[in-house]
């Protein structure tokens, strides 16, 4: 009787099954629709797409015409998709709560959805960090690094004052090491300090990288570094491991004599280790086997802050090595060394992205340096970086093509963060 009971259960509910009009797709919270999506991979742009968001990360990439309903739906018509840019180099502590969040509002609205702080008081930017993942305040999502040198390093003004509270090199987030420094302790507090990454800064021979490199890799925390750090050379810092080289000045000490002399890394002898030449070549093809990632910075030695009277000389060598790094398939990662510049409308990124392309790349190649090259060498590429299926909703919409005109990346109309929309411009988005 009682299988005979279930039997029937079994065929009622199978035949209610059968008779049910199949669901509808669940409601979206925002769609953009009628799009020309350029995902961030360096794929050919893709015309009458809709972007379909759910909590925050992109549920669908469809055609005009298949999305679901949505809470929010937002016309692309005329409209260029690309991810939120990154910027794989910033400098954010060191000024009042204030005019620092207005900044990173400016930042945001200017089309960077994310940032990469790359040394400072991580007191400071640990709590920006979590007012801009809380909402709290209107900011790019917020990444940073601890910081390892040695002991020359620490009379530097700037470590002094991110360390306050703590002797210069005792401050977790900022580490002097020697041969007697415990580094399993170090490490530790490095990553315990929040920080995605530990930059190794200055006054590191190659013993010493080695051995962080070995102890980074136990504990399971990405490396970067100057590209140089006195006197370890640029293929000490990638045998060891080191998974981003900033600043492609720094790169000629490869072919140069070893030097302690940290303060003069952008003075290298640029006539005397060509481009082109044999050295490059190697260090170029290294960075590309170990999968390590060039942050160019040209602009603001080029024509920014860091410009001197060797700019004539070391920014057409910096423009060409650049230039052969993405020839030959090193991963190039976006940054400007900055942010924003006094009152600015625009991230200095901008800038930055425009002097890669003077350099040679293609618009392309620096929106993908921007996007899905600065998510890899950061770390972050399997939840931001491109426009795809399971991805932080990050997107930014322009009035004209990007691949056409890298100064297309201006035209800003709208800015998503996180599937939440933070910037709506009027008609006219040229800024």
């Amino acid at each position: 009787m009682k299988t005979l009971l279930l039997g029937s259960l079994s065929l009622l509910l199978t035949s209610a099954a059968q008779n049910t009009p199949s669901a509808s797709p669940p409601r979206a919270g925002m769609v953009v629709r009628n799009l020309l999506v350029i995902d961030g991979t360096g794929a050919p742009a893709r015309s009458g797409m809709s972007l379909v968001v759910r909590e925050g990360k992109i549920a669908a990439v469809v055609a005009t015409g298949q999305e679901p309903a949505a809470d929010l739906v937002v016309s692309g018509d005329g409209l260029f998709a690309i991810p939120g840019l990154i910027d794989a180099h910033v400098h954010i502590s060191g000024m009042p709560w204030a005019p620092r969040t207005e900044q990173l509002k400016r930042v945001l609205q200017g089309g960077v959805t994310t940032v990469f702080d790359m040394a400072g008081d991580v007191r400071d930017t640990s709590h920006l960090s979590r007012a801009a993942l809380t909402g709290e305040i209107d900011s790019p999502g917020i990444e940073y690094v601890s910081l390892m040198a040695g002991p020359a390093f620490f009379t530097d003004p700037r470590v002094i004052a991110s360390s306050r509270g703590y002797k210069p090199g005792e401050a977790p987030w900022n580490r002097e090491i020697t041969r007697d420094t415990d580094l399993v302790r170090a490490v530790a507090e490095a990553k315990g300090a929040g920080a995605r990454a530990i930059k190794l800064y200055a006054a590191l021979d190659a013993d010493t990288i080695a051995r962080i490199g070995v102890e980074a890799k136990r504990q399971n925390i990405r490396l970067i570094a100057h590209a140089t750090t006195f006197p370890g050379k640029p293929s000490d810092l990638i045998a060891a491991g080191v998974k981003m080289l900033a600043h492609t000045a720094y790169l000629v000490w490869e072919g140069s004599p070893p030097s302690t002399e940290f303060p003069k890394r952008a003075r290298g002898d640029f006539a005397g280790v060509p481009a082109d030449g044999p050295v490059m070549t190697r260090l170029l093809q290294s960075m590309k086997d170990s999968d390590t990632a060039l942050n160019p910075t040209l602009w603001i030695f080029a024509e920014g802050p860091a410009k001197d009277d060797l700019a004539n000389v070391r920014t057409p060598w910096m423009n060409a090595v650049t230039r052969r790094a993405q020839e030959m398939g090193v991963t190039i990662a976006a940054g400007t060394d900055g942010m924003i510049q006094g009152n600015d409308t625009l991230p200095l990124l901008h800038k930055e992205l425009e002097a890669e392309v003077a350099a040679g790349l293609t618009p392309m190649n620096a929106l993908v340096s921007a996007t899905r090259g600065a998510a890899h060498a950061i770390g972050i590429d399997a939840v931001r970086g491109t426009i795809e299926i399971g991805k932080a909703a990050d997107i930014v919409l322009l009035e004209a093509n990007p691949a056409d005109d890298i100064r297309n990346t201006r035209r800003i109309r709208y800015v998503i963060k996180d599937g939440r929309m933070v910037f709506q411009a009027g008609s006219g988005g040229n800024r």
